[in-house]
């Protein structure tokens, strides 16, 4: 299985629209086998270049934590299943959603494309 999550710090970014690079892990026996850091620059808030820049990777699955409604269905349209409200080390969620014990909070972002860096 192969999953990706918006990074900060090597912790699940909480705001999907402004990561600037995602960590693909590939979990084998609900451990994290492989896990390398793939750049987003440039296309924050691209929906669809995000989504087919995660295509590319053969991507099941993208667990963060907040994410609006317009990412959520450009990852949709495309076969990627959306885990939203998760939050703490990539490691440990990668691994806790391998194992069915990841506990969310599903939550989507409504900043309407108004961010405050």
């Amino acid at each position: 299985m192969k999953i990706a999550m918006p990074a900060k710090n090597g912790q699940v970014n909480q705001h999907f629209g402004t990561t600037q690079e995602f960590a693909i892990v590939d979990l084998e026996n609900k451990k994290v086998k492989e896990t390398k850091i793939l750049s987003n620059d440039g296309l924050q808030h691209n929906h669809g270049g995000i989504a087919y820049m995660l295509k590319a990777e053969n991507i099941d699955t993208i667990i963060c934590g907040g994410i609006g409604g317009h990412m959520i269905q450009a990852l949709q349209q495309i076969g990627i299943k959306v885990v939203n409200g998760a939050s703490g080390s990539l490691e440990a969620v990668a691994e806790a959603y391998a194992t069915g014990t990841l506990v969310t909070r599903p939550t989507q972002c409504s900043c309407g494309g108004n961010h405050h860096h």
